[in-house]
C-alpha cells in the first residue's frame, strides 16, 4: 500500500514540475527579436529625416514659386475683362462689379493719369459691392487743376470720374501703342510694378475742338490664385 502511494506521489510531482513557470533567459530567439526592434527603430528615425527632408524642399520650391513673376497674359484676354468690366460701370451694377476687385489689394479710384497712393481712395471688395446703399461723402483725392479736396459721394463720382455723361460717345478701346490725347504724366509703372491696363477713351466732339474728350483706364494686378483682378480705375481729360 505504500509503494503504491509512492508511485501516485511521484507521479503527481512529475505533473506538477511540468505546469511550473520558467524564467526568461536571454535566448537566441529574444536577440533576434531585440535585432528587429532596432532595426525598426532606425528605420522610422530614417524616415522622420526624410520628411523632414522633402518638407524643406516643398518650403523652397514655394517660396521660388512666389517670387517667379507673373504669368504673361494672353493677347485680348484683358480686353475681354475691361469690356466686361465698362457694362458694370455703365450699369452701376456694384454687387457684380465686386466680384471683379481684387481680393487682396482691393480697389484704388484715382480722378487723374498721374495716381497719388496717400490721397486717391482705396475700397475693398465688400464696400465695392454695398456702393449702391452707400450715401457718405468721401474724399477721393485731390481736383488736378484746383488742387482742392474732393469730396464727393459715390453716385456723384460716379457721375463725374467714372462715366461723364460728356461727350454722349461710345467709349473706344486703345490698342497696344495707340496713344491717348492725355499730356499728364504716367506713373502707372512706378505704382503697378506688375500690374496692366486698358484704356478706354471718348475723343472728344468737334464742337470743343476735341478737347472734351475722356479717358477712363483700367488697372489689373495678378492674384495669389493666378487670375487677373481689378486694382484701379484711373479717370483722365483735358485740363486747361
Amino acid at each position: 500500500m505504500k509503494k503504491a502511494f509512492f508511485f501516485v506521489f511521484l507521479a503527481l510531482a512529475v505533473v506538477l514540475a511540468g505546469c511550473q513557470p520558467i524564467a526568461p533567459t536571454d535566448t537566441a530567439e529574444i536577440d533576434q527579436l531585440r535585432e528587429q526592434n532596432q532595426s525598426l527603430s532606425q528605420q522610422l528615425l530614417e524616415s522622420q529625416r526624410q520628411i523632414l527632408d522633402l518638407q524643406s524642399q516643398v518650403d523652397a520650391l514655394s517660396t521660388q514659386v512666389a517670387q517667379l513673376p507673373p504669368a504673361p497674359i494672353q493677347e485680348g484676354a484683358l480686353n475681354g475683362l475691361a469690356t466686361e468690366i465698362l457694362s458694370l460701370l455703365q450699369a452701376k451694377d456694384f454687387a457684380a462689379l465686386a466680384s471683379y476687385v481684387h481680393p487682396q489689394a482691393g480697389l484704388r479710384f484715382s480722378p487723374q493719369l498721374f495716381i497719388h497712393t496717400d490721397t486717391d481712395r482705396v475700397f475693398t471688395r465688400e464696400q465695392v459691392a454695398n456702393f449702391a446703399s452707400d450715401n457718405a461723402i468721401y474724399t477721393w483725392g485731390t481736383h488736378a487743376a484746383r488742387g482742392d479736396l474732393l469730396q464727393l459721394s459715390v453716385f456723384n463720382y460716379w457721375n463725374d470720374y467714372i462715366i461723364p455723361l460728356m461727350p454722349d460717345q461710345q467709349w473706344q478701346m486703345l490698342v497696344a501703342g495707340e496713344k491717348s490725347p492725355s499730356v499728364s504724366i504716367n506713373n502707372f509703372s512706378e505704382v503697378y510694378p506688375q500690374g496692366s491696363y486698358v484704356d478706354l477713351l471718348k475723343p472728344g466732339t468737334e464742337e470743343f475742338g476735341n478737347l472734351d474728350w475722356q479717358l477712363l483706364r483700367l488697372a489689373f494686378q495678378q492674384a495669389p490664385d493666378g487670375a487677373y483682378y481689378l486694382v484701379g480705375i484711373i479717370h483722365d481729360n483735358w485740363m486747361p
